[in-house]
């Protein structure tokens, strides 16, 4: 199936599900730019923009979910515009915005909706709030985080490195073990076979990721085991040393990993 039938078939089938719930029932759909947690997915080209058009279509409130992508991590504050061509009606939004430094949380919300709202309730305010809402502390941080950001040209340099980061990871590709290597920006996965050894499956799908996490511990990188995926998501500010670094210890800690399973 081409990339574009594929991205046809799954905004098909989001369109299908609102409209079994009915329309009238379905308050909001909610997407990750890029699946992270779920090992670095990225959907088919057109696909975010696709599925806009059909919540456009049904009166439903599009939300970007960018913890992960924003502040930096696809080379732009946010992906949504900059990388998938889609403006939400709502962006959420955490840790790169301090870079992880105070626990903070946002959401934006587009003016499209904002100005909807406005007109149907003119009198009304948003009075949602938490003990911790507004905290004055991490807001400072977030803005202090953002000034540095601007004034050292973090954003331009992921755009600059993203090439070489990616294009390095995809050499591990040689390495019999290995499935498939993806990413975008400062973010990747290397998917791993399930190995067999004297002819059996491993048991537990996770102890792939863990024996390489814990090989590559001993040679100084961490990496996020997820099931049979190596997930990375470097510091923004990474150079080329340092990228041939880690995908050197990656490939050794890949391959002493082969060793111990024969």
């Amino acid at each position: 199936m081409s990339d574009a039938d594929y991205c046809n078939q799954l905004s098909s089938e989001l369109e299908q599900k609102i409209l079994e719930i009915g329309s009238d029932k379905v308050a909001a759909f909610i997407a990750e730019p890029v699946l992270a947690s779920g090992g670095v997915l990225l959907a088919p080209e057109g696909y975010h923009a696709a599925c806009l058009d059909v919540c456009r279509k049904h009166d439903v409130v599009y939300i970007s979910d960018e913890v992960v992508t924003a502040f930096g991590r696809l080379g732009h504050f946010f992906a949504s515009e900059k990388v998938f061509n889609i403006v939400p009606d709502i962006i959420t939004c955490a840790k790169g915005i301090t870079s992880g430094y105070v626990p903070l949380g946002a959401f934006l919300v587009s003016d499209r909706l904002l100005s909807t709202l406005a007109e149907k309730n003119p009198d009304s305010v948003f009075s949602n709030g938490f003990t911790y809402s507004g905290h004055p502390v991490a807001c400072a941080a977030a803005l202090k985080n953002i000034e540095i950001m601007e004034r050292e040209n973090i954003l331009e340099h992921v755009r600059a490195i993203e090439p070489y980061f990616q294009q390095r990871l995809k050499e591990l590709n040689d390495l019999p073990v290995v499935r498939d290597v993806r990413g975008v920006g400062l973010m990747a996965c290397i998917e791993c076979m399930d190995h067999s050894k004297n002819g059996e499956l491993l048991a537990d799908s996770c102890e792939l990721a863990r024996r390489i996490d814990r090989n590559c511990q001993s040679l100084g990188l961490l990496v996020r085991p997820i099931y049979n995926m190596c997930v990375m998501s470097p510091p923004l500010i990474i150079n080329r040393d340092q990228i041939d670094d880690m995908v050197h210890m990656l490939r050794r800690g890949i391959e002493l990993t082969l060793s111990e399973l024969g």
